[in-house]
């Protein structure tokens, strides 16, 4: 073939490669250091929030068997033996499990636990109710080999109803109310006792159950616990091993697990071997790669970041639920594994700027989880704290309801844009939701000021309760001067919520705009000037080059009592996101955020200045202001950056960055906070907002 040839082919393939980029996350070699998300979750369109069980992969701790976690229901692993010898803990492995697809409810890997016994995993949901599994091998030996199949649930004891060797496992367990719903007893509808079914292609060989779960790692404690199976599974239980004979050199042994509530278990056996005759891999893999296929592609600065936004996409795709209840649409959650009680009930402002990066790829989805907010919305223009389909949580305090940070009309507003980029939604929708989301939120605004504002100086306040209402939990270095109880918590003329309100009468401005309101759009131009004003001349302090909070009542940095509310949290740097730091102000701003014993530290950027006494950058638990980095302000303060300082924006992107794959190499998982320093972290797991540094990384480099 001749050079021309070569280049002539090598140019066709790279065209291809851009028109019509290869699927999301195939094709891989994602080892154990790879910082690839490792949690699964069936789609909404195949989910209920009655029985929803999603699982995290375990194929990277070598001190562990290959298993697949749920945290509620339990976990089950794979142990393999070949002659005489067993081998649990994957650092036994000839070579370690790689994961060569992935997607948010399907994933594919490959091992050799010994030299000659291959094995290729299938795994996926084809429901929230349901798991399916292929375990295809091949033995390349002349040993024969066995498969144990453990499952184990370290949270609670279980219940072996049925046993067979032909027909699987049935247990029962319970599933905590208190996981699913936070603020009540009960729920019509759920139940909390469960049954499990496991079903398999081939005959269970032997089984055995035991009280204690003794996770299988070491070769030896696994042959003497498992060489010699039973056959009870009475009592309470809190492992059963089932073993499977592989007498052929090839073949599949295929599992299914199927649970329901305790009032549908006379279907389980009928829902469960209707499963087992399926092939959902095919389907699965299909449905994703349309679901899916609309996700942008950008030019990544390494494989790192590829992984990391399509990863950070999955985790936001996957905590949507079906439209039930008082939601006509869908609705997502915090995060749907593991379940986490406080979030699970529905969705929040400050939760759904996750929807400025879900309306990258599915602008419909996000347009529709928006007009929940209108659903529940009041006719003075309140918009309850959270809004589920079976839950509206208001969390009266101070003699009023609590709403929550007003994002909404920013959202909005972004979530129309990207929408009519996308070119792949009804323009008659789009229309309707730009309309719709400029009523809805001319009437939030509007609440806002007459609720929000008790002295009538234009300025607004925190009210209902303060620390729901701001999103920023505890252990805040100003809040923390004023008491715990929500009444003291409302004496400050907020600073971020100024701001915020600045950037919804500007998103305002810029809707009555695109629907022709021309008088509208003047009106709110004006008083988001007028707010900005207030707020430089209130708020911003010339000696440090800072804005903060003022006391209602000093009008001033100082309280009644004499305490400075000077204390350079990250809130002060949102002038900059708000569009209300004039040029000169955001250059002594920039000055802070650039300053690494400030704000500049290694993973990002602190809710509270490293300078602060009160600092502390260790991620002690949920919900900590004083330090940890939460990306929900990183992508205020990103998106305000890069309009005054590209560099110092890309910059604040890839300490997030690192700060995230360091635990996706490590624990394959997002978190709902990270510290700036270290790498040792203790918040909740796969939290909706880590959507975000998709949408990040999409801005810098699309």
């Amino acid at each position: 073939m001749k050079p021309e040839s070569f280049i002539l082919i090598g140019i066709i393939v790279i065209g291809a490669c851009f028109f019509f980029p290869l699927e999301a996350l195939e094709n891989l070699r994602a080892g154990a250091n790879t910082p690839l998300f490792c949690s699964y979750i069936a789609p909404f369109e195949k989910s209920d929030y009655f029985v929803d069980e999603g699982y995290h992969l375990v194929y990277y701790n070598n001190a562990m068997p290959l298993k697949l976690v749920n945290e509620s229901s339990g976990e089950f692993s794979l142990v393999f033996k070949l002659g005489n010898v067993t081998v649990g803990k994957i650092d036994d492995y000839f070579q370690k499990p790689v994961v060569t697809l992935s997607y948010p409810d399907m994933v594919i890997l490959e091992a050799e636990p010994f030299v000659g016994l291959k094995i290729t995993l299938k795994f996926a949901l084809p429901t929230s109710a349901s798991a399916a599994a292929e375990i295809l091998y091949k033995n390349e030996t002349d040993k024969n080999a066995m498969i144990y199949f453990v499952y184990g649930n370290p949270y609670q004891k279980i219940n072996c109803t049925q046993i067979s060797p032909a027909e699987g496992c049935t247990i029962s367990y319970k599933e905590p109310g208190r996981s699913i719903y936070f603020q009540q007893d009960t729920l019509a509808g759920f139940e909390e006792q469960r049954f499990s079914m496991f079903r398999f292609n081939k005959k269970i060989y032997a089984w055995g159950g035991f009280t204690v779960y003794k996770e299988p790692s070491e070769a030896a404690d696994i042959a003497s616990r498992y060489e010699y199976l039973n056959g009870s599974m009475s009592g309470d239980l809190a492992e059963c091993v089932l073993s499977f004979d592989l007498l052929d050199k090839y073949g599949t042994l295929k599992f299914v697990k199927t649970t329901v509530q305790k009032s549908k278990e006379a279907e389980l056996k009928a829902i469960s071997g209707s499963l087992l005759q399926q092939d959902p891999f095919e389907s699965i893999l299909a449905f994703n790669r349309d679901k899916l296929g609309k996700i942008p592609a950008v030019r990544f600065a390494d494989e790192t970041e590829r992984l990391l936004y399509y990863g950070a996409i999955y985790l936001g795709r996957q905590q949507f639920l079906p439209a039930a209840g008082q939601l006509d649409y869908p609705y997502y959650v915090f995060s749907r594994e593991p379940t986490w009680g406080w979030g699970h009930e529905g969705q929040v402002l400050h939760e759904s700027l996750s929807m400025q990066t879900i309306a990258l790829f599915d602008p419909e989805l996000a347009i529709r989880s928006q007009y929940n907010f209108m659903k529940v919305q009041e006719k003075n223009g309140y918009i309850p704290y959270r809004s589920g389909a079976f839950f509206t949580r208001e969390f009266p305090a101070n003699g009023e309801k609590s709403t929550t940070s007003p994002f909404f009309c920013w959202t909005n507003l972004e979530v129309y844009l990207l929408a009519q980029q996308s070119g792949h939604i009804d323009p008659k929708l789009l229309d309707r939701f730009l309309s719709d989301s400029y009523e809805s939120g001319k009437k939030f605004v509007q609440y806002l000021f007459q609720t929000r504002d008790k002295n009538k100086n234009g300025l607004l306040e925190w009210g209902g309760h303060t620390l729901l209402e701001c999103v920023r939990d505890y252990l805040n270095a100003v809040f923390d001067l004023l008491g715990d109880a929500p009444e003291t918590l409302n004496q400050l003329e907020a600073l971020d919520l100024n701001c915020m309100v600045v950037k919804e009468m500007t998103s305002l401005q810029k809707m009555a705009e695109l629907l022709g309101k021309k008088t509208e759009a003047e009106e709110w131009n004006q008083r988001a000037k007028t707010l900005s004003a207030q707020v430089n001349k209130t708020m911003w302090d010339e000696e440090t080059g800072f804005y903060y909070h003022v006391h209602r009542d000093t009008q001033n940095f100082t309280t009644p009592q004499g305490q400075s509310l000077k204390r350079k949290e990250i809130i002060g740097l949102l002038p900059l996101w708000a569009g209300i730091a004039s040029k000169t102000q955001a250059e002594k701003l920039l000055v802070h955020l650039k300053n690494p014993d400030e704000f500049r530290r290694k993973f990002g950027v602190p809710t509270l200045s490293a300078a602060d006494p009160y600092y502390d950058a260790q991620v002690l638990g949920c919900c900590r202001w004083n330090g940890p980095v939460w990306i929900t302000w990183i992508y205020l303060i990103f998106q305000g950056t890069i309009q005054y300082d590209k560099a110092c924006a890309e910059e604040i992107l890839v300490k997030m960055e690192n700060a995230m794959t360091f635990q996706l190499q490590r624990n394959h998982r997002f978190w709902e906070s990270y510290s700036p320093d270290f790498t040792q972290l203790n918040s909740p797991k796969n939290y909706i907002w880590d959507t975000l540094i998709s949408r990040m990384i999409y801005d810098i480099r699309k």
